[in-house]
């Protein structure tokens, strides 16, 4: 995160010194060196010609704003700690959805008339790919933080303007359900102004963390509490409850998970039960129907196969030669047999180290004493 102009740096002068360097990226594409990072890669995702924007209506605002439930949830909160700060400082407050679309704009009169001037309205997007490079665009494309200010933009009309914009980010999820923006003239540009919109976004995000903390306990509170090992999850696979399993806060949830038997990473052999709002996953040790396919390339990949289901589990180069190793010597190895069939093996205590790692990513299937597979397994090219 870094804030366009120091304080007590002369806008005006900071605004004269950066417009032979976009002269210069626009005649040529070729980005000068003295050009802010995070402003040259936005310059490089994007060229100065962009379409014409076409602002949504009236209904379809309306209809966007329902959409983004949680952005609006939000508004108040984010409207009471920057409103009159942005005014005061002759700025207005911009309030833009998970895809750019500005949703909310408030503040003085005149910068309003301003805004409308170069297309910064409700309903418009201004993403990079419809406006070029401005803050909003850039801190949703960045997923942090940014300043955008005067000639930094990529189009001449916004070059008056400094633009500071940060991402919202739902941990729930971990995307972005909006932005905010403060705007206006480039003369109003102040690096406090960075660090202010920044932990408006970081109260908000927090607002919503707190709100699925809320979530996961009702839902504790409500899901049946079935004997033997479980794991009770939401939606998105963050932990509300579990019991006889070693899980960190947030299983990853097959995007094709159905109810019935399957394998999931970390967990291995269980049946999943849909419930309102999440999941219900029982233990039930190694099925009998479970099989393992190791693929190399490109990369080394475990394929969990069972009632029908293929679950893919990413391995280190390390964990895929072990692997194959176990399933070259279904009889089972020690961790002195293993150390001596690996390249750069290290001693035993690191072998086992490995082993216990890929155990715990493989859910179960490797049995100790000696080290083994309880599946099937087969190599593939």
């Amino acid at each position: 995160m870094e804030a366009a102009l120091a304080a007590f740096e002369d806008p005006a002068a900071k605004a004269r010194s950066l417009v032979p360097l976009h002269r210069a990226w626009a005649d040529t594409a070729a980005i000068p060196s003295p050009v802010r990072a995070v402003v040259a890669r936005s310059w490089q995702r994007q060229s100065l010609k962009n379409p014409a924007l076409s602002p949504l209506g009236t209904q379809g605002i309306t209809d966007r704003r329902e959409r983004a439930a949680v952005l609006t949830s939000l508004v108040p909160m984010l409207e009471d700690r920057l409103l009159q700060l942005a005014a005061d400082a002759g700025n207005e407050l911009v309030i833009s959805d998970d895809e750019g679309y500005v949703l909310w704009v408030a503040g003085p009169s005149p910068i309003r008339r301003r805004s409308e001037d170069i297309g910064f309205v409700a309903g418009a997007r201004w993403r990079e790919t419809d406006v070029g490079t401005n803050g909003l665009g850039a801190a949703m494309a960045e997923r942090t933080p940014v300043q955008i200010f005067g000639p930094e933009h990529a189009r001449e009309e916004q070059h008056t303007w400094v633009c500071t914009s940060a991402p919202i980010i739902e941990e729930r999820t971990g995307e972005p359900v909006g932005a905010i923006t403060l705007s206006g003239s480039y003369r109003t540009a102040h690096p406090h102004t960075l660090a202010l919109v920044s932990a408006t976004a970081r109260e908000a995000a927090g607002l919503l963390a707190a709100r699925h903390d809320r979530e996961l306990h009702a839902l504790a509170l409500s899901a049946p509490t079935p004997a033997g090992r479980y794991v009770l999850v939401d939606a998105q696979g963050w932990v509300a409850a579990s019991e006889g399993f070693g899980t960190g806060a947030r299983l990853r949830l097959p995007g094709n998970l159905v109810a019935g038997a399957c394998w999931l990473p970390g967990l291995g052999a269980v049946v999943a039960e849909p419930l309102s709002g999440g999941w219900l996953l029982r233990g039930t040790g190694v099925a009998s129907t479970a099989s393992l396919e190791l693929r190399w390339s490109p990369a080394p990949v475990a394929v969990i196969v069972q009632a029908g289901l293929r679950t893919e589990i990413r391995l280190s180069p390390r964990h895929g030669e072990i692997l194959a190793l176990l399933i070259a010597s279904p009889g089972g190895l020690d961790a002195h047999q293993i150390m001596e069939r690996l390249s750069h093996a290290g001693t035993p205590v690191t072998v086992r180290a490995e082993l216990s790692r890929l155990r715990a990513k493989l859910g179960g299937i490797i049995e100790s004493r000696p080290y083994r597979l309880s599946i099937p397994a087969a190599i593939l090219p």
